[in-house]
């Protein structure tokens, strides 16, 4: 479809907004199967409407007013944060038929403090355990949706400017589909250029975790003077101005004006490019990065085309955000919070992908099986909150002492499993012994308290103790429990005879 086939001024914006939502909605539900999660936004009265979707309950209640509890809580607040709220207090929250859903709620607030715009309302099925909900994911899909929201009235309010927002509304298409950030800079550059002219495009990413520097993320054009992935300062540049001020800047050669830098501290004695403008990707103090075009000559730029390229880069933005949240809601779905190693869900299927590869291409592959010596007492003496370090620390000696291709998971408890592909029985037995040692030797000292562990390991090869993922932990964790029972502290290789606890 061409620019030009587009009839904007009668287009709804709407269905481009509630799709992106939609998605957002399904990561939720797909971590937490069962889960219903639903949409309010402001109204002009006092109170909140629930946002029309197709999936929508008929028996759950259209408007909320502001005088619930949760809400009255919400708006108050001095920092948006999802929370955990009581159906029963609340009852008048929900619908007519609150009968089958859990006895808790999670509501996550959407927009800023002291400027509250909706809210989505998460609604578990009876007995779900509240222990195994982590409220950052619902911050996260909140806070995304937040900023879709901020995009969609952008767009709105830009209908009548209806050659930018044919523009707008196609870039926004294709960011949602786009892959990587390097599809998204592809899509951003491929648009850009029907408004400014300009030889090279370079994304900027502002860390949160190090906001003292920033790095060249991605590159769209001749590489000459940067490189993917180098960093830099944020201090005494023009890209450094707009990270910490949140406007975009302008540079041009023949103003004669010596700027500090362009990207660091005088790199614009040589630089290559003699027109430069920086787009930041939310028009915030200290955001997260900035969008640089690089021009080899000068061109008279529109101030209606800096507005809407600033329009272009805040969908950058958003992508982005949509990008990094995917990448974080995976983390959360398939690494056990506490250890950092998989979690048994992801374990397991990453068991029976290197398996059936194992089967296909006749590769070795063993399992070791791993299990704390008494490490109950430690619980019972000294607390779980010791036992949860002792668990990290494993963990971590785990990590140290095999190769980076293996792949280790907490198989719940104190129990792990790794699973280690393309080596035979003796080199593993070699990691597994290591592992003992390490254990044995490590110093685990908390609060002036010094604890002692051992751990036992079992080892079983594929295919000569079993063929498939349940034989093969089986086997191993027989081996494991043989190892336990000759004193602890040391690695069994699976032989015929031996039986797991369960069957002991």
């Amino acid at each position: 479809m061409a620019l030009t086939d587009i009839d904007l001024a009668n287009m709804d914006t709407q269905p481009f907004f509630k799709s992106q939502i939609r998605h957002l909605l399904n990561i939720l539900e797909t971590l937490h199967p069962g889960i219903k999660v639903y949409v309010y936004t402001k109204n002009d009265g006092p109170g909140f409407d629930l946002l029309e979707m197709p999936d929508n309950p008929v028996h759950l209640f259209n408007t909320i007013p502001l005088n619930v509890p949760a809400i009255l809580e919400m708006t108050s607040a001095k920092e948006i944060k999802s929370r955990f709220i009581s159906n029963q207090e609340n009852a008048a929250i929900f619908s007519t038929e609150p009968g089958d859903w859990a006895e808790f709620s999670v509501l996550s607030p959407l927009g800023e403090t002291e400027n509250i715009e909706g809210f989505s309302l998460s609604i578990f099925p009876k007995e779900f355990d509240q222990d195994k909900i982590n409220l950052v994911v619902f911050d996260e899909v909140a806070s995304s949706i937040t900023i879709n929201s901020l995009t969609s009235n952008l767009l709105e309010s830009y209908k009548d400017r209806s050659e930018h927002l044919s523009v707008m509304l196609e870039v926004n298409t294709h960011l949602n589909v786009a892959a990587t950030k390097t599809d998204f800079l592809y899509e951003i550059t491929r648009f850009g250029k029907y408004f400014i002219q300009f030889d090279r495009a370079v994304l900027v990413i502002h860390p949160e975790d190090t906001p003292e520097y920033f790095i060249i993320d991605s590159i769209e054009g001749d590489e000459t003077g940067l490189q993917q992935g180098m960093s830099y300062p944020v201090y005494n540049s023009l890209v450094s101005k707009t990270i910490l001020t949140g406007h975009h800047f302008s540079y041009r050669k023949s103003n004669n004006e010596d700027p500090e830098g362009i990207y660091r501290t005088g790199d614009y004695l040589e630089y290559p490019y003699d027109q430069v403008i920086g787009f930041p990707l939310t028009k915030v103090k200290n955001g997260p990065g900035v969008l640089v075009l690089e021009s080899s000559r000068e061109y008279p730029i529109k101030q209606s085309e800096l507005a809407i390229f600033e329009m272009i880069s805040q969908s950058l933005g958003a992508a982005l955000t949509r990008f990094s949240l995917y990448e974080r809601l995976n983390n959360y779905a398939t690494i056990d919070t506490l250890t950092h190693l998989y979690n048994i869900r992801a374990l397991k299927q990453r068991f029976e992908e290197e398996l059936a590869r194992a089967g296909r291409y006749q590769n070795s592959l063993v399992v070791l099986f791993l299990d704390l010596d008494k490490f109950k007492s430690v619980n019972d003496t000294y607390g779980h909150l010791v036992g949860d370090f002792v668990l990290k620390e494993i963990s971590q000696i785990i990590r140290d002492s095999i190769r980076t291709s293996d792949i280790p998971g907490r198989y719940g408890g104190e129990e792990f499993v790794v699973i280690m592909v393309n080596a035979d029985a003796e080199a593993c037995m070699a990691s597994a012994k290591r592992i003992c040692a390490a254990v044995r030797e490590h110093q685990f000292e908390m609060n002036e308290t010094n604890i002692e562990n051992r751990i036992s390991i079992g080892l079983a090869e594929f295919p000569r103790d079993g063929e498939s993922m349940q034989d093969l932990i089986q086997s191993a964790d027989a081996a494991m429990y043989t190892a336990k029972r000759r004193g602890g502290d040391q690695v069994v290789k699976f032989e015929k005879g031996m039986v797991p606890k369960s069957r002991a």
